[in-house]
This record gives structure tokens, sequence and C-alpha cells, in this order.
């Protein structure tokens, strides 16, 4: 073939490739004004994807609420228990945000919507600027004695909901994790401060340093009054610096003018629990009303004196990526070891070929002494990545918020599971669960929520 027929083949196939890709970009502007195919039906993939819907396009349905399904079950699974109490579970059922009060045999005694766009109704009410209702999801619960509902919507507000679903109160606030009774009267939450270094550049060295991050995620203590009130909030970062930590607080050593230092995020705090009187006997460092929070950033369990909000006692580890100390009866703090890093956490999915290797853990704040309490024995494995979620039972036994698994797992004072739930979405995931508890019928001073509603 001569050189002129080379470029003119050349010049053949380049004219008849431009040709197409003129043809096709016309057509696509016709059909964007005009509504012909496909356009149409990518419209509605995308609306559905933006909202959270449900479409398992680039998997993403309802992907923010589920986890890969273990094949532990559907339902209650486990039930070795004589009694008639009722488990509260908050977490994704139904294809939606829900608490829910259950049976032992996994009928649905009561159960709240949460909805975080009927909790906040007006665009301007909402700390969260998101497209769907879906797009946020709850961390942090308990019932009252009169049926009533408070929880947060995670890093987007505290609502507090009567028995038959109704708004008592709301706070459209960066609330988030933990939701637990102040002794004294109210609520402890935890809060979040998000500042510009640039803008507030001598807030906080060396953090505010220019340079450093975008901006700065502040962690608060927050207590809130019966009726939804802030009536105090403190920052976890002062507080330790205060106490004379700030060198626990910067030890990652990562350069603060390094944009990419990973540090906006100071502590991510996960738990406030608050020493009550009744087992303030047992704990000779501690007095009744002292705070005990986990810091997961630090792998950082820390006391603080319940006035002064000095630190009163702090150990980093032997946990890993922790979350939700509890005060003990025999004078020793519990808490959920999640024992494995972030990497296991791939696009929001827990990787499930890992070894499982989280557990309950028990410290004595005197000697430092650990003693792993669930999650060692056959029967007892469990991965639980970014959440979880412990309490303690008046027999020495816990219910436990396995949030990865979907799972909750009710055990006695020996480690056995007496009773197992398992919320399975479909055959390849379950729906996350991220709060649970045991409440006896006769906690409910009005009868069981949801009697008294039309």
């Amino acid at each position: 073939m001569s050189i002129s027929d080379k470029i003119a083949k050349s010049v053949f196939w380049g004219s008849l490739i431009v040709t197409g890709l003129g043809t096709s970009f016309l057509y696509g502007v016709v059909a964007y004004w005009k509504d012909l195919p496909p356009v149409p039906a990518m419209q509605e993939i995308y609306t559905q994807v933006r909202l959270g819907l449900d479409v398992d396009v680039f998997g993403s349905k309802y992907k923010n609420h589920l986890q890969p399904n273990r094949g532990q079950g559907d339902g209650v699974v486990t039930n070795k228990t004589d009694d008639d109490s009722l488990v509260l579970m908050v977490g994704f059922f139904d294809s939606e945000n829900q608490a829910r009060l259950v049976e032992r045999d996994g009928t649905v005694a009561h159960r709240w919507s949460l909805d975080y766009f009927e909790h906040f109704p007006a665009e301007e009410q909402r700390y969260c600027d998101v497209d769907s209702s879906l797009w946020v999801d709850t961390h942090g619960a308990l019932v009252t004695e009169a049926g009533e509902l408070l929880f947060n919507y995670e890093l987007c507000g505290t609502v507090k909901l009567d028995q038959c679903g109704s708004v008592m109160w709301a706070i459209s606030d960066d609330t988030h994790h933990s939701m637990t009774r102040a002794e004294g009267g109210g609520y402890w939450t935890l809060g979040r401060y998000v500042w510009d270094p640039s803008e507030e550049p001598d807030r906080f060295p060396p953090f505010s340093t220019t340079g450093s991050q975008d901006v700065i995620e502040e962690d608060t203590i927050m207590r809130i009054s019966e009726d939804g009130e802030i009536l105090e909030e403190i920052s976890i970062p002062v507080l330790m610096r205060e106490s004379g930590l700030l060198g626990l607080l910067t030890a990652t050593g990562v350069s603060f003018k390094d944009t990419d230092s990973g540090r906006g995020e100071l502590v991510h705090s996960n738990k406030l629990d608050e020493l009550p009187q009744s087992l303030a006997d047992a704990y000779p460092l501690f007095d009744a009303g002292d705070l005990a929070i986990s810091m997961r950033q630090l792998n950082l369990v820390m006391v603080l004196d319940g006035e002064t909000r000095e630190v009163k006692w702090h150990q980093v580890g032997p946990w890993l990526r922790q979350h939700d100390p509890e005060f003990r009866p025999d004078g020793r703090i519990s808490i959920f070891n999640n024992n494995v890093f972030g990497d296991a956490y791939v696009d929001d999915q827990t990787d499930i070929k890992l070894p499982f290797t989280t557990n309950i853990i028990a410290i004595d704040p005197v000697t430092s002494e650990t003693e792993v309490i669930f999650g060692e024995r056959p029967g007892q494995e469990m991965l639980s990545v970014i959440r979880g979620q412990h309490e303690l039972l008046p027999d020495d036994g816990m219910i436990i918020a396995e949030f990865d698994a979907g799972r909750v797992l009710e055990v006695d004072a020996s480690g056995d599971v007496v009773w197992e739930y398992v919320n399975r979405f479909d055959d390849d995931h379950v729906g996350e669960i991220r709060n649970a508890n045991v409440l006896p019928r006769s906690y409910f001073t009005d009868g069981l929520p949801g009697t008294s509603c039309q």
C-alpha cells in the first residue's frame, strides 16, 4: 500500500469516528431536551441511587445500612430464657431506620419509625444537608419508663419521641454515638464542634496551625435536660490538655502542617457512662458522678471527675478501636473491644474473611489487670469493625449489639449465649443493629409502649 493510500485510509477512518462521535453527541443533546431513551431510565437510576432507594445499581441498595450476611440465621436463632422481658433493638429494619421492642419469640411488640425528614420537617431545621433520610443513621438510644424513646441521628441531631412516635422535642446539632441517663436528671450524649483553623488560628495549637486540616472536629461532652435544653457542653480535647494529656493527644507524631495528616477528627469519642451512686463503693479511685469516656482514635479510655472534669484515670489499650465502657458492680470497667483496625472495613463493608477477634474486656482501674469476659471461647466469636455496644444486666449477664453482624446476643454470667437474634435482610446482607437492651415488662410505668396509641 502506497503512502497516499495509507493517508487516505487514515482520513477515512478518522472522519468516520468523528462523524460517529458527533452524531452521538447531537443525539445526546436532543435526547436530553426531548426526554428520549435512554435518558428517562438513566435519570430514574440516578434519582434512586441519590436518594438511597431500593435499587441495586453499582451495589448501592441501602448500602449505608447493610453488612455482609455471615449465614448466622434469621430472627431469633437461640432462646434459652425463661422470662417475658422485652428486647429493645435500634437499627435498620423493614428497609428503614427503626427502634423496636421485641418479644422473646421475635414478635415485634412495638416499633418507632425513625425518619430524619419527618422529625426535622423544615430544611432549615436540619443540621445535615442530605437528599434522603436514608443517608442518615442512628446511634445511641434509650427508652424511658414512660415508653419515650430518646436517640441520636448520628452527627445530625437528638430527638425524643413519645410512645406513639410523636416528637416531644428535637435538637438539631452535631450529636452522636451515645445516649445515657444523668443520675442528677437529664441525659448525657456526645457532641462535636467543627471549626476551620484558618478562621480560628489561636483556638487550639498545634491543631490550629495554619495549613493543618481543612477543618477540625472537636468532640464534646453534652448534658441535656429532660425538656431538651442543652445544659452543659465541654470540649474533650481541651479537658485532656488541661489535665496534662496533650502529649497523649498528639502522640501520633504526624506533621500538623500536613493537609493529609488524618487528624481532623481529634479523638472520635464514642460512649459516655456515669458511675451511679449504687456502684460507687466498688471503685476506690472514683466517686459517684464520675464519667467514663471511650476515644477510638487514641485506643483510650479515661474517667473524669464528675465535678471538676479533670482526668482521674486513663489507659491506652490493650483494646483496639474500642467502644462503650461500662462501670461494673465488681469494680471493673468493661469495654466493647473491637480489636481490629480500620483497614478491615473496605468500602463501608466488613471483610468477614478476617479472624473474628472482637471481644468484651474488663479492666481493674487500680491494678490495670485485664480479662476477656466474652469472645474467646468457641461459640463466642464476634467481629465488629466500626461500632458495637454492650449493656450490663442485673444477673451479671450482658446484652451485646454486634453491629457489623446485625446481631444481638444475650449472655449469662458464665458467658453462655441464652438469646440470639440476627437481622437478616436478604441472602447476601444483614441490617445493622446499633443499640440493644433488655427491659422487663415491669420497667414501663404506663403499660407497654403503643398500648394507648390510636
